[in-house]
């Protein structure tokens, strides 16, 4: 061969080589970004995992926390129901009524037998015993107005709850 052809030989390779590398250089920038966004895809899976199981970690410890919490207000919640049990027995308790028509009829008896006793004290000239008899019957009897009244403000339903109490 001579040199012009070798010179002619090389410069088409040449032109041929400059013509491929644009698309050679591409073919391997195309294979290295494929490379690299399945490795960054790879390694955000991975850092996502991670996350997730970090995530579920603190949510099931969240969830402990949480039913110990309502552990503690359910708990809180029947000693402050039975509180108010207790709290509402009290109060009917006072505000029951306090003595029963059988209690009203012993002060009745008790005034009767006071009575007696005073005109017995009487006739038998003990004036001084006689005169406390007569006092404590007085007294009596302004109680027995007293429980009279509240028995008669009552309603019956009241009254026979305290007769059975």
């Amino acid at each position: 061969m001579q040199p012009h052809q070798q010179v002619l030989a090389i410069g088409i390779i040449w032109l041929t080589t400059l013509a491929i590398l644009p698309f050679l250089f591409a073919k391997a920038r195309q294979r290295a970004f494929k490379r690299g966004l399945d490795t960054g895809k790879q390694t955000l899976k991975a850092e996502l995992k991670l996350r997730i199981k970090s995530l579920q970690d603190d949510l099931d410890e969240a969830r402990i926390q949480a039913e110990t919490g309502q552990r503690k207000h359910q708990s809180a919640i029947a000693n402050l129901k039975d509180n108010i049990r207790e709290l509402e027995a009290r109060i009917m308790s006072y505000t029951g009524l306090a003595v029963t028509r059988a209690d009203f009829e012993l002060v009745i008896s008790a005034i009767e037998t006071l009575n007696l006793t005073e005109r017995t004290l009487i006739a038998m000239k003990a004036t001084q015993q006689a005169s406390r008899a007569g006092l404590q019957a007085t007294g009596l009897g302004n109680l027995a107005k007293r429980i009279h009244v509240q028995l008669r403000e009552t309603p019956a339903s009241a009254a026979s709850a305290g007769t059975a109490a």
